[in-house]
């Protein structure tokens, strides 16, 4: 996995072979078949591996007691990791790769989703956030979280990426703190 996610990131999936990936894993090109079944597969399980990462970057701050989770130090994270992981970002390209399949993105997608799905059910649940469909809410700020990560790293340089932090982090408190009714 390790020379497949590096490769892939410096030479695109299109431009690398299994034959590649072998060759700077140093093992036989039958192996990697057997591990993962296709080249397709194999960035799948990359594309997997990339959204645990990111979901596990997102979630393991320590939480505040009482206190509803940092939607700023949880995106902070996310653009951290996008951005150290900027290779493996551009070849997902958040969508279906050149040459690729759309279960890759959906693997990648899947880990993220189902973290934030669990982790806004609990803080729901808790009172710390507002009631909602867990997985709903979750589907919509990966859209939203992912449209800036997008905009800012794979179509963009990266230097706004404050500007695009700024303005995930108001969207995302936006649709998740409850609304105090007026006084």
């Amino acid at each position: 996995m390790e020379a497949a996610r590096a490769l892939f990131a410096e030479r695109g999936y299109a431009a690398t072979t299994t034959a590649d990936v072998a060759r700077h894993a140093g093992v036989s090109e039958g192996i990697v078949f057997h591990h993962f079944g296709s080249k397709a597969e194999l960035l799948e399980e990359v594309a997997a591996d990339y959204g645990r990462g990111l979901a596990q970057a997102m979630f393991d701050l320590p939480p505040v007691p009482g206190q509803p989770p940092s939607a700023r130090r949880m995106l902070r994270a996310a653009f951290d990791y996008v951005r150290e992981h900027r290779g493996v970002a551009r070849v997902l390209g958040f969508r279906a790769p050149e040459g690729g399949t759309h279960s890759a993105r959906r693997a990648s997608r899947d880990q993220i989703v189902g973290a934030l799905a669990r982790g806004f059910a609990t803080w729901s649940e808790a009172g710390l956030l507002r009631p909602m469909d867990a997985q709903i809410t979750a589907e919509l700020v990966f859209a939203l979280v992912e449209t800036a990560l997008v905009e800012c790293f794979a179509h963009g340089d990266g230097t706004r990426e404050e500007d695009y932090l700024r303005e995930a982090i108001a969207c995302v408190e936006g649709a998740l703190v409850a609304r105090r009714p007026p006084s």
